[in-house]
């Protein structure tokens, strides 16, 4: 991610660490995390999450991504019957174009719900703090993001020439060291086999809103758009209808010598011709 390593905002992920306390539990979690953005250590596409007394999902990681599947910002939080229940709106995290430099929170307008089975009878938030570090990820955004995407490529070029430049094709490595491919030099380029398209509000289409929004892609080795990166914007309100549909797009992987893996386009994205 050298391109895009020197960032303006500073995104911070609710802690999960809360110093040792008494009174209301249920008091103690509304006033912790409502409001908070809380990221999934294990992330899930899924609307509704179950978690058991040890932290443990009740359905496995289909390799989903963080940055898109991964977090949520909690609207409302209790514990009560066993259970800690959680009702968020989930949120992609995309890079902003270079002209901006900084990281874009982008509401999804997809609701999740989260139940966590309670072991024995807590009291306080520190009592949770070893069964909550197992579900939810802390930490600085910004920090995750620079170890997520990594290239040393001069991605401006036309897809074309990356492909002449790049060792076999790789442009760059996404986190636990997997490589990602420019398409062009693929065997077969991921497909697309799910786009939503981006619900604009009524004052967004009475305007029109010319031109395209253009983003480079990342889509791993399971089909999901790993890493967003804007490259051309419309507007603001615009934008971030157009990177929600796009960030829940689903795709063929890609393949190279019969094995999927991540493969990096870019594309135009008209809000009005959907």
């Amino acid at each position: 991610m050298s391109r895009s390593a020197v960032l303006a905002a500073s995104l911070i992920v609710a802690s999960v660490a809360v110093p040792l306390a008494r009174g209301d539990l249920q008091k103690e979690l509304r006033q912790t995390y409502t409001g908070k953005i809380l990221s999934l250590r294990i992330p899930s596409n899924l609307d509704v999450l179950h978690f058991d007394g040890n932290g443990r999902p009740a359905r496995p990681s289909e390799g989903e991504p963080w940055t898109t599947c991964g977090l949520f910002r909690v609207k409302k939080i209790s514990a009560n019957l066993g259970q800690i229940s959680i009702e968020g709106e989930r949120q992609a995290v995309i890079l902003g174009p270079e002209s901006v430099r900084k990281l874009l929170l982008v509401e999804l307008d997809r609701p999740v719900h989260v139940a966590i089975d309670l072991p024995g009878s807590p009291r306080t938030l520190a009592e949770l703090n070893p069964l909550l570090t197992r579900i939810f990820w802390p930490g600085d955004l910004i920090a995750r993001m620079k170890a997520a995407w990594r290239t040393e490529l001069d991605l401006t070029r036309a897809p074309s020439d990356i492909s002449k430049i790049a060792p076999d094709g790789r442009v760059g490595i996404l986190a636990q060291n997997r490589p990602v491919y420019v398409s062009e030099a693929l065997d077969k380029p991921p497909m697309a086999i799910y786009k939503p398209v981006p619900g604009l509000a009524k004052k967004a289409q009475r305007k029109k809103t010319g031109g395209s929004l253009r983003v480079r892609m990342v889509i791993n080795e399971h089909g999901f758009p790993e890493i967003l990166e804007v490259l051309e914007r419309l507007s603001e309100g615009v934008d971030s209808r157009v990177l929600a549909a796009v960030s829940q797009w689903r795709f063929k992987p890609a393949q190279r010598e019969q094995t999927p893996v991540a493969a990096m386009l870019v594309v135009d994205v008209n809000p009005l011709s959907q």
